[in-house]
Order: C-alpha cells, then structure tokens, then sequence
C-alpha cells in the first residue's frame, strides 16, 4: 500500500510552492511526505513532468475521500469462469495481497492483505485443506498500517514483515502455528519507512525497505522452528536512493547470499533505471555491494494507467533466486513492468536472468502472451519459485480482454481499464515462457471498488509441489459470495495454478550483457496463406496440463438448437501477429492404418519425451496440423473455435462444397466458413443467439464466435459427434462431470473409448468424494493445441504410428 497521492495543485502556481517546499524540506535535512491527492490532482501531477519530490511515499487516502464509480448499464454479471474461492468473504475492501504456501504441510496456505484505509490490521486467512476452506480474523490488529508481505522458511516458520500503523516503524511477527496465531512484533527498522519486503534462505530470513528515500536491509539466522534472531546491524544499501523493490536469498554459506532490487528515480511517471546491489557473505561481516544496473524501463514509480488510474502503478521490479541445486541452481530472476512506449498505457511484464551474482543480465524475455501492439496494461507482477523442482512462476493483473464491450469485453464501455489475473511459468529458467493461464471468475474495475489505493501496489503468490497458488483483489462477484455485491468493494480470491513437478530440463547457455538500454519492441507480421491460421493468445487456459496426464480436447460441438455455454472470451479478441497453421487445406480421407510412414516432421518443443509427441506427429503428417514458423509446435497455446472446426472437419475427412450463411460473424469471406459450415449443417454445432453485447440481431441470425477459445467440454462434443458416437453414455467418469451435465453424454463417449482422461481427486477445489475417487475433467477449462491434438488423433487415427 506504500504510495503516497501527494497534494499538487491544478495551478502553475501551486505546483511552483510545492517547489519551493521540496527545496526548502531538502535543506533542512527533513522528508517530505505528502499524504494523498484526489484524482484531479493526479491528473496535474502528471501534467507536470518536472517536479521532483524526494522521500516519496505511497499512502491510501483518508476515508470516504474517494468516490466509488457506478457500473455500467450495460454490463452483465459473469458466471466464474475459473475454479475460485472467496478468502475473505467480508465487507469493505481488501487489496495489496500476498499467499504463501507451508512447506512441511503443503495443504497449510495461508494469504494476507490490507484492509479498507483506516482498517489498522492486517487481514489473515489461512487453509488446512489445500484452500478449499478458510479460517479468517486479522493479525496485528489495530496496529497495523499495511504492506504485509510474508514468508515460510524451511522449517516452517512463517514470517510477516509489515509498517505499523503510525508508518514509522517496521515489523516482523512469526506464527509457528501455520498462520493460526503470532508473536509479539520485533522491530527492524524507524522513520519514514515505506514497502517492506521479506526472503528467506538455508537458515536465515532478510527484510528490506525504503526509509526516506533510501534502501535498508538486514537479516536474521534462523536454526529451527520457532528458534531465530536477532536481526543483524541494518545497512544502507550504497547508492540505494530509490524505492518499490524487493529481496531475495540465494545459496552460499552464513544463510545465503541476497540481493536487493529498487526503482530509480521513483517519484514520476519514468523512465526509470532497475537497480540491485547483492551481499554475497549473507549474515557474515560483509556488506552489500555497490548497485549494479540491472534494466531500464518506461515505468517509474507513479505511472497511471486506466486500470489504477488513482493508484498508479511502478515497474514493481522483483526477485526470485534458486538454490534447489537443480540445473538452474543460483540463477537470479527479475520481473518488472515495462511499457513500449512511454505513456501509452500498454505495459508488459519481463524477466531478465543472471548466473553471476546480477553482474550481468539477459537480455529480457516477455511473459504476457497477448498481441503486440495491443494497447493493454499488465501490471503489479510478483515471480515466485517452486522449491522442489526450480520451476519459476510469474502472475499478474492483465487487462488484455477489455475491449469496452459491457459483458464479454468489460465492465463498461472503456478499453483497457477492466483487469483480469493471469500467471505463466518457466521450465528452462526463464528462456521461454507457458501460455498463459487466467486465474478468474470475471473482470473486476478499481474504480468501482471505491478503494483508495486500487488493487495496491503487489501481489504476491507462491508455488510448491507443482501448485502455484495465488491470491488477488476482485469485485467481479462471479461466485456470489461478496458481501458487497458486485462491482463494489474487493474481496480476496484464490486461484491455482498446475505448473510441472520436474525441473530438470537442459540449460541452454545465453549471451548476458552489462550495459541495458530501454527495450525496444516491434512487431512484423509474418504473411499468411490460404491454409494457415492465426493463433489467438488473448485467452487462456485455466490450469495447465499436467504433463503425465492423457487428456485431450477441441471444440463446440452440438447437436440440439439449444446454444452453447458461452467461453470466456471477448467477441473481438486481437490476432496475434506470429502464424501457426493449425489445419491444412489438404483433407486425408484414407481409412486409418498401424502401418508406419516415413515423415521428416518434428517440432523442436514437442520431443519424443512429450505426452503429445505421437499424437502431434501423426496429425501433422497427414497435413491436419502445422506448427509455427521458429520449428515449434507450442502445444500448450490455446485453440480457438474456428480452428477446432477447421481440425476436426479436415480429420473426419468433409469436403463436400457448401453454401448458405448459418452465422451473422461468419460469411462467406471469413477464413473458416466452409469448416463451420460443414459441421453446423450436419448438426454437430451450433452458436449463440444474437442480442448480446456487440452482436446485434440482423435477420435474427446466431453468432458462432469463431474467435472465442474453445473449451474441453465444448471440444468433447464435436469431436463426439463428428465420429458418430450415439450409443446411449453409461456410468459417470468424472466427479465434475455428472449425467446432468451439458457435455455429459459426449464426455463419456469419449472416455468410454479411453481417448482421454482427467486429472486425480484431491487438488485444491476438487476433493476426492466417497470411496471410487473419480478424476475430475474440467469441462470449462480452454483446450490446448496439444490437448486437441491428443483427443482428435485418438478419435479418428487410434492405430496411427509416424516413424
């Protein structure tokens, strides 16, 4: 929450005073600490580009000073579109987030959160089931300002760092009880302290802050449970002037080596340089180094975006260091926010890495996958590493989908100010990045919350065992559980994340530099032919596959004239602009056989090792699938309907002419209509009936949404269809799946035949119930390419081999 609104006048002549002040404040040897500004004020700060402001802090506005905006007219309650749950459950706001998940009872999650300004604790819940129920109360109740930020240690020590409610002292409280009670508060730091953060390492812990515009740290050795301290001397981090950063512990001896990272100059709009400075002798008599460049970015530390209009939002730079003593053992990870062009609004999230202790850094990698050149924000990125497999993981607030479409494309009628939250990881140590995965129930808007500091300035989140768990603010009330209502005050939520159990992919050797300029991104579209695609990354799965697991999946497909349950998608989602060619114009008819053929396809990420590599390999040397022009297959992007519609009409061999218009968004002219057309008239889909947002009735045609991803539900059903399976479903397969079920009797065609299966019982969301453990489908989660891959290959080419 450590943000300051400063008081700035509209007039030339306030801003000259306030001038003076930070002139007069800076001889004296004294902090400015203005408090809060309204939005208009904001506006004039950033008008004014040249003010300067030292010892700039974050703080909420006081109570009531903040007005809340109405919803839209137009705008429609969602269903939850992800598996969540409300953590809170309580009124007024929460925000400024942060889980951790207990590493010697990974069932033991436990998230924290500032309360409403004036709430004077912390809010605290945690979970002994894997976080499907929650125990809620607060922690440093009525004493407590804000900013907690926690951590769990080897042992199973929880630490939460946090400022007290004066902001001028900086805290640390323990629970050795897995979040259910805490100590007395141990002081770390005084003074104009703002945005502490906390790491821990092989028998230590370590807390940074900003105290007056400059960065402290210091640490703590840590021998058992409950058994830690005291803090080392605090030391002023050289040439540290800057803020809005964080720390991490790597390996080494005397409790691992650290590393600091913050923003400077941190009091504008940017652009702005990422600095860290590490300390390799931990807690022995060493101190920290001078500052090294790590980044530049175009976002400084009050840079407003319509998603945090109020807010505002700043590179938000964090750290994440490896000592699993895996393959990518005592690698360094920096997430920031970078904008593309200074103050268009259209942020992306990057990593950089380093393996020599930040000397040197990669050059960045991007971790949203949605158009570029797309004017949309992602902000408030936190990175987090698996401790069993070094598998790295990144989430985020994401406003890709908001299209100022009320309903499918928004909360209103402005682009680009509704969020979302999304997380992707990394297997190869941050060279290449997972589709993204939303974690949500809907869009929620800031300004509706009436919240004074918007989703604040972090999110935190965790990951173990291969579940990454996290925890954000949202008022899209897609469960109904929100005191509040919807579109009003935050609730915090939960959402998980598979990410994979291994980390033992080959390091690939990359070229590191020491001098970063600003990163300059362009975007040229590679041209497109007749029988190619483009794929559409805007909307993403909503847990990622386990790699073990044999499911598969593609897209609508019904038999009835009742519409389909609507995806989770915009109706005008953004092309990407790199082309892969799902389908071929090319259609095999040959009746499948277990003879061998020669086929010199391969696709460099889908290698024999791969739970899609026979599938993937079989239907691209029949021409039913294609891969990317960089020899990549990336079966773990999304499909769209279109493209399913192209794939299984192409697999199931129909090719006969067509004619007619079944569907008002696609004519003759439109890429996939002869595929569509083929399915729709043998009655294996259909659409959605015209009226909604964006899709005026015209001859009260339908719409079909060729560009909305398609779910595995949807995806059963197709391809169900397309083979002609009609014999009357037996049994129940899966626990979410039951004979009520819209895609009941497709799905349990289809697993009847072992073309998929589904993932065990036991997750977070997903108990195991009576004594049969059924799996769990997952019918509303978007289908991969590999997955659609899997399904349509085993339906149609069950004995198929490429050698």
């Amino acid at each position: 929450m450590s943000r300051v609104y400063a008081y700035y006048g509209l007039a030339v002549a306030v801003i000259t005073l306030l001038i003076v002040l930070v002139a007069a404040s800076s001889a004296l040897g004294a902090d400015l600490n203005p408090q809060r500004s309204t939005p208009s004020a904001v506006r004039a700060l950033r008008a004014e580009s040249t003010v300067v402001i030292d010892s700039v802090r974050k703080l909420p506005p006081s109570p009531g000073e903040v007005e809340q905006a109405p919803p839209d007219p137009d705008y429609r309650s969602q269903v939850c579109l992800a598996p969540v749950v409300n953590v809170s459950q309580r009124t007024g706001n929460e925000s400024e987030s942060f889980v951790v998940i207990n590493p010697t009872n990974p069932n033991n999650i436990v998230a924290f959160s500032n309360l409403s300004p004036g709430g004077s604790s912390i809010f605290r819940g945690y979970s002994t089931d894997g976080g499907v129920t929650w125990t809620r109360g607060t922690v440093a109740t009525g004493v407590a300002c804000c900013d907690g930020q926690a951590a769990f240690d080897m042992f199973g020590n929880l630490f939460l760092v946090y400022l007290n409610n004066g902001a001028s002292q900086v805290n640390v409280i323990l629970s050795i009880d897995g979040g259910a009670t805490f100590s007395a508060p141990v002081n770390a730091g005084v003074g104009s302290v703002d945005q502490p953060s906390i790491a821990v390492g092989n028998g230590s812990v370590w807390v940074d802050w900003n105290v007056s515009g400059n960065m402290m740290a210091r640490g703590a050795p840590v021998t058992g449970l409950g058994t830690w301290g005291p803090f080392n001397t605090a030391q002023t981090i050289p040439s540290g002037n800057g803020s809005f950063g964080g720390i991490a512990v790597g390996p080494g001896p005397n409790g691992g080596k650290v590393m600091v990272t913050y923003l400077t100059p941190y009091n504008g709009q940017g652009p702005a340089n990422i600095y860290v400075n590490v300390d390799v002798d931990g807690l022995g008599s060493g101190l920290f180094g001078p500052r090294i460049l790590a980044s530049t970015t175009n976002v400084g530390g009050f840079d407003y975006i319509p998603a945090q209009a109020r807010r505002s939002v700043d590179a938000e730079s964090g750290l994440v260091w490896d000592s699993t003593g895996g393959p990518f053992n005592d690698r360094v990870y920096l997430v920031y926010t970078e904008e593309t062009v200074n103050e268009n609004n259209d942020t992306e999230i990057y990593v950089r890495t380093s393996t020599n202790n930040g000397t040197t850094w990669t050059a960045p990698t991007r971790v949203n996958d949605d158009l570029l050149g797309l004017i949309r924000s992602q902000f408030n990125p936190y990175i987090t590493l698996d401790r069993t497999s070094g598998v790295v993981a990144v989430g985020w607030h994401d406003a890709r989908n908001d299209n100022g479409v009320p309903g499918v494309g928004g909360t209103n009628t402005i682009p680009n100010d509704d969020a979302e939250y999304y997380a992707s990881y990394s297997v190869d140590g941050g060279l290449t990045w997972a589709a993204n995965t939303r974690l949500r129930g809907g869009f929620s808007n800031s300004a509706a919350s009436g919240n004074g500091i918007d989703y604040g300035d972090y999110t935190g989140q965790d990951a173990y065992g291969g579940k990454f768990v996290a925890v954000w603010a949202d008022n899209a009330n897609c469960d109904g559980t929100n005191p509040n209502g919807t579109l009003s005050a935050f609730d915090l939520y939960v959402g998980t994340m598979t990410i994979p159990g291994q980390g033992t992919p080959t390091p690939t050797v990359t070229g590191t530099i020491t001098v970063i300029s600003t990163v300059t991104r362009t975007s040229t579209a590679i041209p497109t032919t007749t029988n190619t695609i483009t794929v559409l990354p805007t909307a993403t799965s909503t847990n990622t596959l386990i790699p073990t697991s044999t499911m598969a999946a593609s897209p609508t497909a019904t038999n009835t004239s009742t519409p389909e349950p609507p995806t989770a998608t915009s109706t005008a989602t953004a092309t990407s602009t790199e082309v892969a060619t799902l389908t071929s114009t090319a259609t095999d008819t040959s009746v499948p056989s277990a003879t061998p053929t020669s086929c010199p396809i391969e696709f460099k990420d889908v290698p024999a090792s791969n739970t899609f590599y026979e599938n993937v390999r079989c239907l691209a040397c029949k021409g039913i699938v294609s891969g990317y022009s960089d020899g990549t297959f990336r079966p773990n992007n999304q499909v769209t309907r279109g493209q399913l519609a192209k794939m299984v009409s192409n697999a199931a061999g129909f090719s006969e002419p067509v004619s007619g218009q079944t569907f008002q968004d696609v004519p003759p002219t439109h890429t996939f209509y002869e595929f569509i057309e083929r399915l729709t008239t043998r009655g294996y889909m259909t659409g959605y009936n015209c009226g909604g947002p964006g899709e005026p009735c015209i001859n009260n045609m339908p719409y079909f949404r060729p560009q909305a991803n398609a779910t595995r539900g949807q995806t059963s059903k197709i391809v169900a269809n397309a083979a002609i399976y009609t014999e009357p479903p037996v049994g129940q397969t899966f626990q979410d799946v039951p004979p009520t079920h819209t895609f009941y009797a497709e799905i349990q065609r289809l697993a009847s035949r072992n073309v998929m299966q589904g993932y065990a019982c036991g997750g977070a969301f997903e108990p195991c119930v009576g004594t049969e453990n059924k799996p769990y489908f997952r019918p509303g989660n978007d289908v991969t390419r590999g997955q659609s891959a899997k399904i349509v290959a085993n339906t149609f080419y069950p004995n198929c081999q490429t050698p």
